[in-house]
């Protein structure tokens, strides 16, 4: 073998001295292998750099042990923390993860799920851009699992794992509302968004329970991002009698408006500004305009979406689709003005405590 080629498995068998269906009994822990044949096929492996070919391994066993996964952008905090709680459920159990953004754009969504199909992914993980969702049922997704994660699409026949978004919403406006607050304006958000409407809802639904005026000139959507959030604040703020509180749709939304009111609008403004918002993630207690925040339970969200995904790999169909919605908890922020105003709050203060284990360069 010269200098500069790969090793292969016939390599390793021949400086072992043993079969190449034994070097792979060893490698792939098929069966008990006597420990002296072992010790010999590991050396050789440790030796010769012996690299196994995923690919042809893949081609063989008709799998690639690699689940793509997409989410709208690489950017929202939300989607890498969900990402990095898969990664550390399915890594262990030998599988790779193919992250891809689709950019917020549909287009770019089919062509990612293209893609993925094409480097033949065991399974699908998705955060889907709108409810948009032809291209999620073509034939070639019909041996693949899917499972939808934050965000459904009506009429898919998928599984999918959500949070009760509604009932989220409806808890912070309604902890505003306990506070003092009688205007309360919504603020981001997409129609084509099945989370986006669902918490429009739950904030509708707090606002007529109590009998408050819903200001449609101050229900503005317009986005997911934090550029959505930049622009909505400084449009609100242009508007007349521009009210004083606002549910948020996300978190990208809400730093998007934070930074412009920091920035923008004068010391009086900022003064008297106050947010709910839904996601509180470990940079939370940095946005100093929110008094609640609704937290999402993502270890929970990571897990069942694992498990689910890993059930439907190994060809248990039962329960199929399964929709599973999480319950979350509402976190007051007291060091910003936030009231403890029911026990559903206190009981879930002490479980919301931001990550603060992160290591950045």
């Amino acid at each position: 073998m010269g200098k500069r080629e790969t090793a292969t498995i016939k390599d390793v068998a021949k400086l072992a001295g043993v079969s190449i269906a034994t070097v792979s009994r060893v490698l792939n822990k098929l069966e008990v292998v006597n420990p002296e044949t072992e010790r010999k096929v590991l050396s050789a492996v440790t030796m010769l750099h012996y690299q196994r070919n995923a690919v042809a391994r893949s081609l063989k066993l008709k799998e690639t042990k690699s689940i793509g996964i997409m989410v709208p952008e690489i950017s929202n905090t939300f989607f890498t923390e969900i990402v990095e709680q898969l990664e550390k459920l399915l890594g262990p159990l030998g599988y790779a993860l193919l992250l891809c953004s689709s950019e917020n754009s549909v287009t770019e969504e089919r062509r990612k799920l293209s893609l993925l199909l094409e480097r033949n992914v065991d399974a699908l993980l998705v955060i889907p851009v709108s409810d948009i969702g032809d291209h999620f049922a073509s034939p070639a997704l019909e041996h693949t699992p899917l499972v939808m994660l934050d965000r459904k699409i009506e009429g898919l026949i998928c599984d999918v794992v959500l949070t009760d978004n509604r009932k989220g919403a409806y808890d912070v406006t309604n902890a505003l509302i306990r506070e003092g607050r009688k205007r309360i304006g919504f603020l981001g958000g997409d129609n084509h968004v099945h989370t986006s409407v669902e918490r429009l809802h739950g904030y509708l639904d707090a606002m007529r329970e109590n009998h408050l005026e819903v200001e449609r000139d101050f229900i503005l959507l317009g986005g997911m991002t934090q550029k959505a959030g930049y622009t909505l604040m400084e449009q609100a703020l242009q508007l007349e009698n521009c009210p004083d509180a606002f549910f948020i749709v996300n978190d990208m939304v809400h730093i998007g408006a934070t930074s412009y009111l920091i920035s923008q609008a004068n010391r009086e403004r900022r003064n008297r500004m106050v947010f709910s918002t839904f996601d509180y993630l470990y940079y939370a207690p940095l946005l100093k305009f929110c008094h609640y925040a609704v937290a999402q339970p993502l270890d929970m969200i990571g897990e069942t979406a694992a498990q689910l995904l890993v059930k439907r790999l190994e060809g248990d169909r039962q329960d199929f689709p399964s929709t599973i919605i999480l319950e979350p908890n509402i976190h007051v922020m007291e060091e910003n003005g936030g009231v403890m105003t029911d026990e559903k709050c206190k009981a879930s203060r002490s479980r919301l405590t931001p990550r603060n284990n992160r290591v950045f360069s």
